[in-house]
């Protein structure tokens, strides 16, 4: 009975330390929640326009709809082709009028990464950062950024940063066995994706 009663307490011991460890842990806010659905809104009342699909694909960006974010980009394009000079545009001036609203910034660095201007998303992608320091999705944004310019050391230093917030997204482990497949860390990546796919199937 002692030792099952050690047993426990060092099994809750763990069990506290680990959910510790998860103190900034990702997780879809109420606020979030109410953005999307304003966000759906717009785009249900204008469907052919490209600034509502594609504030609502940026949306879906930082709120773990990631497929869906894509999704709704390609719709963008299909739309208007030629909207990712507009979009670069509009958001320049709108980061300037409002240096402190990470979301913004989110969005002008999707309209540098769209206008192949990639330092630049990386860029703004750490001003939020700066702003919303435990934004998981950024990080993990860099690093699909920097693996597609060949930075892929960096990206995984910058997907590895992402975990440390929260080992539970499952797109981040996908990013990391992506880099390690491409650094040709065969098994490094198998584990990785291995995780991302029992993440997904958790629903994280």
């Amino acid at each position: 009975m002692k030792n099952a009663l050690r047993l426990s307490a060092a099994a809750m011991m763990a069990l506290l330390i680990f959910f510790a460890s998860l103190t900034h842990a990702w997780q879809i806010t109420k606020p979030l929640q109410d953005e999307i659905k304003q966000k759906q809104a717009l785009v249900k009342a204008n469907p052919d326009d490209p600034f509502a699909r594609f504030d609502l694909a940026i949306t879906y960006a930082y709120t773990n709809r990631i497929e869906e974010g894509w999704s709704e980009l390609k719709k963008v394009n299909d739309l208007d082709p030629n909207f990712k000079k507009e979009a670069l545009d509009k958001y320049l001036v709108l980061a300037e009028a409002y240096p402190n609203d990470w979301r913004v910034h989110y969005r002008l660095a999707f309209a540098y990464y769209f206008n192949d201007k990639k330092p630049k998303a990386i860029e703004e992608l750490k001003k939020v950062i700066e702003l919303d320091p435990y934004n998981v999705f950024a990080y993990g944004y860099i690093g699909l950024i920097q693996g597609e310019m060949d930075q892929v050391d960096a990206a995984i230093y910058s997907v590895k940063k992402g975990l440390e917030i929260d080992p539970q997204v499952a797109a981040l482990h996908l990013l990391l066995s992506q880099a390690y497949y491409k650094k040709g860390k065969t098994w490094e990546g198998f584990w990785e994706g291995a995780e991302a796919v029992r993440l997904k199937a958790l629903g994280y």
